[in-house]
């Protein structure tokens, strides 16, 4: 089930976000797992701003969430996380589909995201669900701009890509 988070829930976001990134480690991405989570503050505005929706368990518990933000005006899946037992199970295609459907219902074309090229779980994953890469040629200046945030951040830009799914 996917829902927005309670105000209450929105301090476990980021332990949710830490476990699930422990698959980088494996990845030989061990610099992921030392970057500090969305912050509270981020995670709160978005759910104020209806830009936070959270998977839960059968059991009604925080398992996954997804947070879009809107930067240049575009609709983008900043962060998606599930944590590692509950992979698999379709929470993260269902948070997937819900981003979208806001990102539609406010009138956006496309969603996007940027992400690992060469990580199954990342652009291989995004791929099935009918996203597709953005050739660097075409990315606007505000995709730029995220590339260059996140390799401050330290994630490697020949590992990254920018991804797009049509909206139509």
């Amino acid at each position: 089930m996917i829902r927005r988070p309670h105000p209450h829930e929105i301090k476990l976001l980021p332990q949710i976000e830490n476990e699930a990134d422990l698959r980088y480690r494996r990845a030989g991405l061990g610099r992921v797992v030392d970057m500090p989570p969305a912050s509270l503050a981020s995670l709160e505005a978005g759910r104020r701003e209806h830009r936070l929706w959270i998977a839960v368990s059968p059991v009604n518990q925080p398992v996954g969430f997804a947070l879009m933000k809107f930067p240049g005006g575009t609709a983008w899946l900043d962060q998606l996380s599930v944590l590692q037992r509950c992979q698999g199970q379709g929470y993260g295609g269902a948070l997937i589909e819900r981003v979208a459907a806001a990102a539609r219902d406010l009138g956006h074309r496309a969603l996007h995201l940027s992400t690992y090229r060469n990580v199954p779980w990342n652009a291989p994953y995004y791929a099935r669900r009918g996203f597709e890469e953005l050739p660097r040629g075409d990315w606007p200046h505000v995709f730029r701009m995220q590339a260059m945030a996140e390799n401050r951040h330290g994630h490697p830009p020949w590992r990254r890509t920018i991804m797009r799914r049509s909206l139509d």
